[in-house]
């Protein structure tokens, strides 16, 4: 089997470059999303020459992963890059470099060029130095501090209503007994909100900041994911973990607008976490949405900044180099889609929103012409022709372009594209705004979606899946009808991706997912259970006329080939015992389509 380097990256714009560095390099890159799928991928093809994995991945975290891979005879030759946003988690990784087979360790904000450096260096035989950690500088703690000081975020009072609502529903769509929504300060964590804390803390509202794990949110500025915390190298020793209060952790960055982190909106557990890469992106858009609001309702408190403006120094004069790079760093650190353009309408940067919503990695943006890249998102159109003679810039004396399109790939999404002007030394430079307008929905009801509906299929997320089983097995037995379930797996999904990209991967999906809505019917439903697995829930149906669906499921000509299983229900069976029964028959199914088409 030819070599190939295996990337464990949840970030698909991210792993997309990588897939390219590599094959820059002369290596297919593969790319897996968590953990999970980076072992599937071994098994199915063997270890890889090269990994690149970062070390908070979605239900298989990264020393996990290096742990299991070393504990493999055909990884012994394997060499490893480990990419990390969180300080603490590098130097426990260092430390541990001879037992976990490390050859390099890189900050997940190491530039393609550094990257692509490492790698070449690595595969000749070279084993990096520990990099500098990039502490933040005292001065941006101060700030950042400053920033939740003057917002008037930490009060003696009740939690918030709304927000305490807020994290009562977080915590019942993610099935955890505890949500929180902290503020990291200079010497502890304060709980802005809270559900499911043991008594003590909840009277304390908070704990030190060196027994916090929203402190290493803060740190890496990124989500931070510990699917089980008694077992990893890093937090088993701390006191929360302990104590049984935490077992495994979630936490999504509270982003200002001015790039500070506040603190973390965040999903505990006592047991391990099983979250997917989709749980943790509507984890990232609640965090968002709640760092807006809270930033909004701080500004109403605050008042005008203009006292604490005229006694700030005096800044050195800017250049417009020195000034587009300030607003890049801006641009990178907000979540929604922005394209900074410099003046001579020379696309300067964007950021990794932008590049996850038009499937183009944001590294490329600064190597390309506006035309062309106003050609690559009328391709993503149902009409490109048409929609690319309304894509421009603002007129540089206008207050701003405003202009409505649809795409289509990689995701359907209306969208309102927003160019507007603003003075920089040495011209007028743009920021270029994708607003997403789709049908207006309340708060709660956009967060509700978020976590129950999977925004590349369609259909249901595990959570609502789960939740929908356990009422239709109930209802089938007190009716005295049989239900099977049907599990779907498409094949070389992952191969897909590296080999033609996430858009032929996903669509890939869809078109299964479309397929095994449709064969559920009206009585039945369909989920994305997860990674590319999908369940059908058959209520009424029973084994044999299981069996024969999937088979003829599987007999569809020119369709994605899939690999499928079935179970029914058995009496009264708990239902997660016929969950585990249907995994286990699907892993069987997978490893005997392995046995038969070895190549």
């Amino acid at each position: 089997m030819a070599p190939y380097a295996l990337i464990a990256e949840p970030d698909p714009g991210r792993a997309a470059v990588l897939v390219a560095l590599l094959r820059e390099v002369g290596l297919e890159g593969v790319a897996a999303r968590d953990g999970a799928d980076a072992q599937e991928v071994v098994r199915q093809r063997g270890a890889p020459r090269l990994l690149i994995t970062d070390l908070a991945l979605p239900r298989v975290d990264g020393f996990a992963l290096l742990t299991w891979l070393r504990e493999r005879e055909d990884a012994a030759a394997t060499q490893v890059v480990v990419v990390t946003a969180f300080d603490e988690l590098r130097v426990r990784a260092w430390q541990l470099k001879d037992v976990l087979g490390i050859h390099a360790l890189l900050s997940r904000r190491a530039t393609p060029e550094l990257v692509r450096d490492t790698v070449k260096r690595v595969l000749d035989g070279q084993r990096s130095a520990l990099p500098d950690l990039t502490e933040p500088a005292a001065e941006q703690e101060r700030q950042r501090l400053a920033r939740i000081e003057a917002m008037r975020l930490v009060d003696e009072g009740p939690p918030d209503e709304e927000l305490q609502q807020l994290v009562v529903e977080v915590a019942q769509a993610f099935g955890v007994p505890v949500a929180l929504l902290s503020l990291v300060l200079g010497d502890r964590q304060w709980f802005k909100a809270h559900v499911g804390l043991p008594p003590s803390l909840a009277r304390d509202r908070g704990t030190p900041r060196d027994w916090s794990f929203c402190h290493h949110v803060v740190q890496g500025r990124e989500s931070l994911v510990v699917p089980d915390a008694t077992r990893h190298p890093v937090f088993r020793d701390n006191p929360l973990v302990r104590e049984g209060i935490v077992g495994s952790y979630a936490g999504a960055p509270l982003l200002t607008s001015t790039g500070e982190v506040l603190g973390s909106l965040c999903v505990i557990d006592t047991r391990p976490l099983v979250l997917g890469s989709e749980d943790l992106a509507a984890l990232r858009e609640l965090a968002r949405r709640v760092a807006e609001d809270l930033e909004q309702k701080g500004h109403s408190r605050q008042g005008t900044l203009a006292p604490d403006l005229a006694r700030a120094p005096k800044e050195p004069a800017l250049t417009e180099a020195s000034a587009l790079a300030l607003l890049r760093d801006a641009v990178q650190a907000v979540d929604v889609p922005v394209l900074l353009v410099a003046p001579g309408r020379r696309p300067y940067a964007g950021n990794g929103a932008l590049a996850e919503w038009l499937a183009l990695p944001s590294e490329r943006i600064s190597g390309m012409t506006l035309e062309a890249f106003c050609q690559h998102v009328a391709g993503l159109t149902a009409d490109p022709a048409a929609t690319l003679r309304q894509l421009d810039l603002a007129s540089e004396s206008s207050r701003g372009l405003h202009l409505t399109l649809a795409l289509e790939r990689p995701q359907p999404r209306r969208l309102r594209w927003v160019a507007r002007p603003f003075p920089v030394p040495g011209g007028v430079a743009q920021l270029l705004t994708l607003v997403d307008v789709g049908g207006a929905r309340s708060p709660r009801e956009e967060r509700e979606r978020l976590l129950r509906v999977d925004a590349l299929t369609g259909l249901d997320t595990r959570r609502a899946g789960e939740e929908r089983l356990l009422r239709e097995i109930g209802r089938c037995r007190r009716d005295g009808l049989p239900f099977s379930l049907l599990l779907v797996d498409p094949v070389g999904l992952g191969r897909l991706n590296a080999t033609r990209g996430f858009d032929a991967g996903d669509a890939s999906l869809r078109d299964v997912a479309r397929r095994v809505e449709e064969m559920c019917g009206r009585s039945g439903f369909a989920v994305r259970w997860e990674g590319g697995t999908l369940l059908g829930a058959l209520p009424g149906v029973e084994a044999t006329g299981a069996e024969g669906l999937r088979q003829q499921f599987q007999s569809v000509q020119g369709a994605p080939e899939v690999v499928s299983a079935t179970v029914s229900v058995e009496g009264e069976e708990d239902p997660q015992r016929t969950l585990a029964r249907a995994q286990a028959a699907l892993v069987r199914a997978k490893a005997e389509h392995r046995a038969a088409h070895p190549g």
